[in-house]
């Protein structure tokens, strides 16, 4: 019997927990998204089936399938794994085999049995006993250890076949991309928003991105890093095409020399209302921004209550409570890091003593500075492009 990869068990979190109309319409919209995710990867061949709890995917290409599933928002996990028939034989085969494969003598090694198909004959225990005695039979010098085995072979019991694996690949876990509606994202090139639109997909938000391009008062690495983000930020979207806004900032402060101290506050307001200007265009609920208390002059709560009063939209900030440090692990763990921390000269406008805490009288300054009117420009003037 040649031992043959030929599926892919992909699993699922808190989509499980929603109701029958919920949970299945959520399912569909995970089964459209790996499909279209498989479909742009050029990854043919494949056949989905769907079976409480499982979305079970037949492939020769077992390695790319798992690969690109574990970028699929409502993933928790996923197998490749040993399609058997659900005959008590094909089953002791097939264990027999992959344990001879991955099993070397003083190894120790453990069975798990998940019997979802009730009408299978023997209970999980008495599966796990007969694999077992099978397996140490067949590989000379094993040992069972249940706490801290050095390979666990699984065997899942399903309605028309069986599965026998050894490996988890994490996927990203949360909701389906684009079950919760759309909202817009202030990108910035840096670790904060990149990790923060990751966390609005991940919790089902189709993400339309707004990058607002500081030029002549940044540098060309600084807009590289930007690029560098926004295309790893599109891996995860399945979609054929991504809008992608892009705000002329620099020309706006061009108009107003001198802004001194008012300088980034009046550069976060004029992001803010336009971002909502696009929200709207683009019937987004919300605007996403990477800002977390205190942790830059313009981020202090006083200045968060200030430009969330500037605009209507509802503002997320799914970063909001969490440190350098902590985004940094994520961003780390999810593989954004080394391209969103790179080391850039980011603006140049940054003044030595920016205002700190926005009061509403500081409104009429950034009146007097025209906003209104720079507001027009930079929305007559930004570009949509396509990623």
């Amino acid at each position: 019997m040649t031992l043959r990869f030929d599926t892919v068990l992909v699993r699922f979190g808190e989509i499980a927990v929603k109701s029958p109309v919920v949970r299945r319409r959520m399912e569909d919209k995970l089964i459209d998204n790996l499909l279209h995710m498989l479909k742009r990867c050029g990854i043919g061949s494949t056949v989905l089936d769907r079976e409480w709890g499982r979305i079970i995917i037949y492939t020769p290409h077992v390695d790319d399938v798992c690969r690109v599933a574990c970028r699929c928002f409502g993933v928790t996990s996923v197998s490749p794994a040993v399609r058997t028939d659900l005959s008590l034989d094909s089953i002791r085969d097939t264990v027999i085999k992959l344990a001879q494969t991955v099993l070397a003598p003083g190894m120790r090694f453990a069975i798990e049995v998940n019997r979802a198909n009730k009408r299978f004959p023997y209970t999980s225990l008495e599966l796990k006993k007969i694999l077992g005695s099978d397996v140490l039979s067949y590989v000379k010098g094993l040992k069972v250890d249940l706490e801290r085995p050095d390979v666990t072979i699984y065997v899942e019991i399903r309605d028309r076949y069986a599965y026998v694996f050894k490996d988890f690949h994490e996927g990203p876990g949360g909701l389906p991309y684009g079950v919760e509606g759309r909202v817009v994202s202030l990108i910035s090139g840096g670790v904060d928003s990149a990790v923060a639109t990751w966390l609005v997909m991940k919790r089902g938000c189709e993400v339309i991105p707004i990058y607002c391009d500081l030029t002549p008062y940044t540098s060309e690495e600084a807009r590289e890093r930007a690029r560098r983000v926004l295309q790893w930020l599109r891996e995860w979207v399945p979609q054929d095409r991504w809008r992608l806004y892009v705000v002329p900032l620099g020309r706006a402060h061009e108009k107003v020399p001198n802004a001194g101290r008012y300088r980034c506050l009046l550069c976060k307001v004029l992001m803010y209302r336009v971002a909502e200007e696009v929200a709207r265009r683009e019937r987004a609920k919300a605007i996403v921004t990477g800002e977390s208390i205190g942790q830059v002059a313009s981020q202090t709560l006083d200045n968060l209550y200030f430009l969330s009063t500037s605009i209507r939209m509802p503002v997320i900030r799914p970063v909001v409570a969490m440190d350098k440090n902590e985004i940094g692990a994520l961003a780390r763990r999810i593989g954004v890091y080394d391209i969103a921390a790179r080391d850039v000269i980011a603006c140049k406008l940054v003044p030595k003593y920016p205002i700190t805490h926005a009061k509403e009288k500081d409104r009429k300054v950034l009146e007097d500075f025209g906003i209104e009117n720079l507001v027009e420009l930079l929305v007559r003037e930004m570009e949509v492009t396509e990623l």
